[in-house]
């Protein structure tokens, strides 16, 4: 239960639903009530969100302080027992290939994951992620696209039944105990990955991957300023990482007490 308030919070709490919402009570308001005032201010105010966030410069400054915390593993080669990958998403559709049934951060995790077991053939690959009412784990299928890159199933230690990264962190940790391991996890999550790693005693080597905030050496040209949903979604993932912190810190200052 508590798993399933905190999902629909965060989501809700994110610009797209929370415009729409407040552009939804604003037409109420304005069809419905005399509040005329409020209603056209929240109309603004909704329009202003989602304009803001959608734009390049605001997606790439929230992306950026996040990425950048954990500097990226250039040299593969560290003699790595284990490689943790956390999870992502996914559908079990068996009309896909299973490129085609991960997301594409979990690709990106992935491949990371893959460059860095490739150096350090003799480590083992953690794969984690509950089912979410699918009818296979997020686990699973990372083992399988594990398989498919001929991974030996014995190299593979599968975690079902982390939900969050606290389980997957949790879980992982006892396995990682006194030995050296990879963490590989999206960049803008990896400040709060590792924040619960070391909740639990383990300092695991940062491998962020799936970069947001990436710079170019040239200018960019002048459309790339305009407003798109795919900088919407970077702006969302950064958000949804402060908000990850945000609970973090709160949990750990309420128990402490």
């Amino acid at each position: 239960m508590v798993f399933l308030i905190k999902k629909w919070l965060g989501g809700l709490l994110m610009p797209l639903p929370l415009s729409l919402a407040l552009l939804f009570v604003s037409l109420l308001l304005l069809f419905f009530s005399q509040h005329q005032t409020l209603a056209k201010s929240l109309t603004l105010f909704s329009f202003l969100i989602l304009f803001a966030f959608s734009l390049l410069p605001t997606a790439y400054h929230l992306a950026k302080p996040l990425e950048r915390q954990y500097p990226p593993l250039l040299e593969a080669e560290q003699s790595f027992d284990y490689i943790l990958v956390l999870g992502s998403s996914g559908i079990n559709d068996q009309k896909l290939p299973i490129t085609g049934q991960l997301s594409a951060t979990a690709l990106s995790r992935f491949s990371e994951a893959l460059r860095l077991y490739y150096a350090n053939p003799n480590a083992s690959i953690v794969v984690s992620g509950s089912a979410f009412g699918d009818s296979k784990s997020h686990a699973q299928l990372l083992q399988q696209l594990a398989l498919a890159f001929n991974i030996s199933e014995q190299k593979i230690i599968r975690l079902d039944n982390a939900q969050d990264t606290n389980q997957e962190a949790l879980q992982m940790s006892a396995i990682i105990e006194g030995k050296k391991a990879a963490l590989v996890t999206s960049a803008t999550h990896m400040p709060r990955a590792m924040a619960l790693f070391k909740k639990y005693k383990q300092s695991p080597t940062p491998a962020p991957a799936m970069y947001l905030a990436k710079e170019n050496s040239k200018e960019l040209p002048s459309y790339s300023y305009i407003p798109s949903a795919y900088q919407l979604y970077k702006s969302q993932i950064a958000l949804h990482e402060y908000l990850g912190l945000l609970q973090q810190w709160f949990v750990s200052n309420t128990t402490s007490k």
